[in-house]
């Protein structure tokens, strides 16, 4: 139904799947989003994922990052909600002597991403970690993981048992940043998990399709290449959603795929992508309850085509603001200068449709 569509149809089909504000809706209701990631050397990822997220219409956005993250996170905005329930080895609380901490430092990778191996790392996860994560994962609509997570051992091992939980409580996740880097070292961790969107740049793009024993390049010249090599990702994935990032965004479930040809920015700069995935989990938040019937709506999609959308209408979202970003900032332009036209941007493309209760 979706790939024939020119890019200004795909547009105005989006707008139905902008939740509206009503006056029965409670806080909640247009989302719940939580990105998990951020540790003392990165904080500006899970900021921007989270901020723009909330930008786009997202009722409450929470961050779980690693402690000494928090207070930094948090003195950005104070709308996000932060919560400092990751550690890594460095933390103090622990208790760990030199000889174990060492050790786990310099543990092997293919060591960190085995589900049942190192009793010390799944039983400090276990104890200190996962049953505050888990306590506010129940009360999530979407989750994103990945946005500075770093290559920490502890933080690694940590992420894996996350999206493991992720998956049993059946809630929508989206991989970005850090957890690609998993991904292209075991594909299982995500594979078959029908609720899962991957965000590849280039190069993750690369490392994921090779560990899937895929050829790809990093060029983009051959479109039909692309779109043959990204089908082929999803397909070994088990059929999940491969938003493949570049100079034209490729969105691909199965066979079907979407291209959004929207003039982005020349300026690429961190962030970007973390605006991005933020957008993303709003939009695909909405287009699930907009086909669980949250509000009173005649679309005529099923749940991989409204999701789909959403991850289109994102895009343009973003692009759109950083276009817009690039064009009064130029080579001087940053992410939080994107962040600056996210709603001009979604209002530009959607309308004011904040009260809306029926198709456009």
């Amino acid at each position: 139904m979706l790939r024939n569509k020119s890019q200004k149809e795909l547009l105005h089909l989006s707008r139905q799947l902008i939740q509206p504000l009503l006056p029965n809706f409670h806080k909640g209701q247009a989302g719940k989003i939580v990105v998990i990631g951020g540790n003392e050397d990165y904080t500006g990822a899970p900021f921007f994922a989270s901020h723009s997220a909330a930008l786009v219409g997202a009722d409450l956005s929470h961050v779980i990052c690693e402690k000494a993250a928090g207070p930094v996170i948090k003195s950005y905005s104070p709308d996000l909600m932060i919560h400092p329930y990751l550690m890594d080895l460095d933390n103090p609380h622990l208790n760990l002597n030199n000889s174990e901490l060492e050790k786990l430092k310099n543990l092997p990778i293919d060591e960190i991403i085995k589900t049942n191996d190192n009793a010390v790392l799944n039983k400090l996860i276990d104890e200190l970690i996962l049953p505050k994560v888990t306590s506010l994962l129940n009360r999530i609509d979407i989750v994103v993981v990945g946005p500075g997570f770093g290559r920490d051992p502890l933080m690694l091992k940590s992420l894996i048992r996350i999206i493991e939980e992720v998956k049993v409580l059946n809630l929508p996740i989206i991989l970005d940043a850090d957890s690609l880097y998993l991904v292209s070292l075991s594909p299982k961790i995500i594979a078959n998990y029908p609720k899962a969107i991957i965000t590849p740049n280039v190069v993750e793009f690369q490392r994921i399709a090779k560990a899937l024993s895929i050829d790809a390049d990093l060029s983009e010249s051959n479109k039909d290449k692309l779109i043959d090599q990204t089908i082929e990702v999803s397909r070994k994935l088990g059929d999940i959603i491969v938003f493949r990032k570049g100079e034209h965004d490729l969105i691909v479930k199965s066979s079907k795929f979407l291209i959004n040809e929207i003039t982005g920015s020349n300026k690429r700069v961190g962030g970007q992508g973390d605006t991005l995935t933020g957008a993303i989990a709003t939009l695909v938040n909405w287009s699930n309850n907009c086909i669980l019937r949250l509000w009173d709506n005649q679309v005529d999609l099923d749940q991989e085509d409204a999701n789909l959308l959403a991850c289109f209408a994102a895009s343009s979202v973003v692009r759109n603001a950083s276009s817009k970003a690039f064009n009064k900032y130029g080579r001087s332009m940053q992410t939080s200068n994107v962040h600056e036209y996210l709603h001009e941007s979604f209002t530009e493309l959607f309308g004011d449709s904040i009260f809306r209760t029926s198709n456009i």
